[in-house]
């Protein structure tokens, strides 16, 4: 529905249409976009997936995994976890909630925390397929980070990476019932040495191997309900919340199965019957990498060349080698497209044919925080393909996203995050708490509705008898089911979004989100602080906000070189209690008082605009890396 429709009221998008009810893994084996329906366009019909075709493809060794491989294996690996004593019928009910009127339901809950490798698809799908619930995490957290999760997703295996296993067994060790967290299944995954998908030898090492799932006989799968894929939890993701503590996002089936549909839809840059060939980089246990092209892959046919971290150098060998076809990236990325002198032997065009190593590249999308139109430009101009900016949340799944891939759209989109997908309703609301539609190019609250959207924040304790708490869910939720993202934007008569601000305090770090009040919370623990107030500063260059402390000393009247010593401390005190995007590159500026309403809230608008009290002594934490200028 466009704005001209609703009386200049700022609307934007539409119900959906068809979508079958079914689990994530049968409707990722269901070649959904063979033929054309509701949520594929004729123009979209991917060709029939057979078994023999690669879908994932280690980018440094090209051990391939095809999607026939991919099934069987996900199957052994349900039939483990069933052997294992995870039952699906053996269900936490949530209370009802706007989202999710028959109340979410979440099945024993297995953790995941793997970087990008081979092994994530046939796990993630193996999960699925047992019709049980799985957690992502963030192989990056910390111990006190992942204790936190232990507590509240209080998963029956846990399958980590060999490199966080150390944090791991910390975060087990610190859990007040050590009876139940003894007996968990603890499964690693060396993905620097795992040569999955060849033959497995076991070796004794102390450490149960992830490769024991597959030895199962497959049997038959649990019978999955159609009805409950509204109401089952197919993954909980996490969060941060402005209390500085994560929260569980609850996505059902349905709603991983919709958002998948729905950017399929979109796919303007698929040429048809054309297979797609991917970078993965993007990391899969965050909602963008995870829809858009974990899942997506396996149910367009696509190949996926998988980096378990991302190298710039890496990346632009990749793209002619593999002959890239579109790019998933996080808005520093664009940056590095557009600055870095490295990618201009890349650029040059041939003379004869006039391609470069980016001429397989359709167009590219970015999403996770803002990226300068000034940058996507310049990345025009220099590689020769268009960066589209998406909008999307954990809570939301894939949300909007600019259309067209040619310099005219480009040029005419500057500073917007396109339409909403397929079925997806945005509309922008005042901001006086009355949540009253705006009008067209009038800034309010951004609110979604789709079958995307979450169904609950997972309430906290809810395994271990605690009441259930849904507050947070009923303050995100409205009644009438659109959640209220916290970001600020408007909508314009075409109906396309543009984003100018957030209410919520959250800190956009790359595609990471950091809450200020867990950081503040980490300083005020040191008994060398009185008082903290963490905002978020942009950094124009590397196209992301960094964490900013302003510390109030509890000993005032410190000199130069003392407050320098605290700021070390400090220092090393956040980079031991907090991942590594958490910490504080946008430095420390100790000040007499942190500035506060009445009501005791830190006014962090005072704080970014360097307004009244704000000034003090600036300390640089880290130095920034910078690459040298294009001459």
């Amino acid at each position: 529905m466009s704005i001209a429709k609703t009386n200049g009221l700022a609307y934007s998008g539409g119900p959906p249409g068809h979508l079958p009810r079914c689990s994530t893994y049968e409707w990722s084996l269901s070649q959904p976009f063979e033929s054309q329906n509701d949520f594929t366009p004729a123009a979209h019909r991917v060709p029939r997936i057979e078994d023999s075709r690669p879908i994932f493809v280690d980018n440094q060794t090209d051990r391939t995994l095809t999607h026939g491989r991919i099934a069987a294996d996900s199957l052994r690996i349900a039939s483990a976890l069933q052997h294992l004593g995870l039952s699906p019928t053996d269900i936490t009910k949530l209370p009802p909630t706007p989202s999710c009127p028959a109340g979410p339901e979440v099945a024993p809950v297995v953790l995941l925390q793997l970087p990008n490798s081979l092994a994530f698809s046939p796990l993630l799908l193996g999960v699925f397929a047992a019709n049980l619930t799985a957690t992502l995490v963030s192989p990056a957290l910390t111990a006190p980070e992942i204790s936190w999760i232990l507590q509240n997703a209080w998963p029956r295996v846990i399958i980590t990476a060999k490199p966080c296993l150390g944090a791991m067994r910390e975060a087990i060790a610190a859990q007040e019932d050590r009876g139940y967290f003894d007996g968990v299944p603890v499964l690693v995954v060396d993905v620097g040495a795992d040569t999955y998908p060849a033959p497995w030898t076991a070796a004794p090492s102390g450490e149960r191997c992830w490769r024991e799932l597959l030895a199962a006989e497959p049997r038959a799968r649990p019978v999955f309900d159609p009805d409950s894929a509204k109401t089952r939890t197919a993954v909980i993701l996490w969060s941060s919340g402005t209390s500085g503590r994560s929260k569980g996002v609850l996505l059902s089936h349905h709603a991983i199965n919709f958002s998948i549909a729905c950017v399929w839809h979109d796919a303007d840059y698929y040429p048809g019957q054309e297979r797609q060939r991917w970078l993965g980089y993007v990391p899969f246990y965050h909602v963008f990498g995870l829809c858009n092209v974990l899942l997506l892959a396996f149910c367009a046919g696509a190949t996926v060349f998988v980096m378990p971290t991302f190298s710039l150098d890496g990346m632009l060998a990749a793209i002619p080698k593999r002959e890239i076809t579109y790019l998933h990236m996080a808005p520093p990325i664009g940056v590095m497209l557009a600055k870095a002198p490295i990618v201009e032997k890349y650029a040059k065009r041939d003379l004869l044919t006039g391609r470069n190593a980016f001429s397989s590249v359709v167009s590219a999308v970015t999403g996770g925080a803002p990226l300068g139109h000034e940058v996507v430009v310049e990345v025009y101009k220099r590689c020769g393909f268009r960066v589209r900016l998406g909008y999307g949340l954990s809570e939301t799944c894939c949300t909007s996203m600019q259309r067209g891939i040619g310099e005219e759209e480009m040029n005419a989109q500057a500073g917007e995050t396109g339409l909403p997908h397929w079925g997806v309703e945005l509309m922008i609301v005042s901001m006086d708490g009355e949540l009253k539609p705006a009008k067209v190019d009038e800034e309010g609250e951004i609110l979604v509705r789709a079958p995307s959207i979450m169904t609950a924040y997972l309430p906290v304790g809810v395994f271990t008898g605690a009441k259930m708490d849904m507050l947070a869910t009923i303050e995100a939720v409205t009644s009438d089911g659109w959640f209220r993202t916290g970001d600020v934007g408007a909508l314009n008569v075409q109906g396309r979004l543009r984003i100018t601000d957030r209410l919520k305090e959250l800190i956009k770090v790359r595609a990471y989100q950091v809450a200020p009040a867990e950081l503040e919370a980490v300083l005020c623990s040191s008994e060398a602080v009185a008082d903290a107030g963490v905002v978020g500063v942009y950094d124009k260059f590397e196209a992301t906000e960094w964490p900013r402390a302003f510390v109030v000393p509890r000993q005032a009247g410190k000199t130069r070189a003392e407050l320098e010593a605290l700021a070390a401390e400090l220092k090393v005190l956040v980079e031991k209690r907090t991942a590594k995007y958490k910490w504080l590159v946008g430095g420390i500026i100790f000040v007499d008082q942190i500035p506060k309403s009445p009501s005791g809230k830190i006014l962090r608008r005072l704080l970014k605009d360097g307004g009244k009290g704000t000034q003090g002594v600036e300390v640089v934490l880290y130095q920034p890396k910078r690459r040298a200028p294009k001459l």
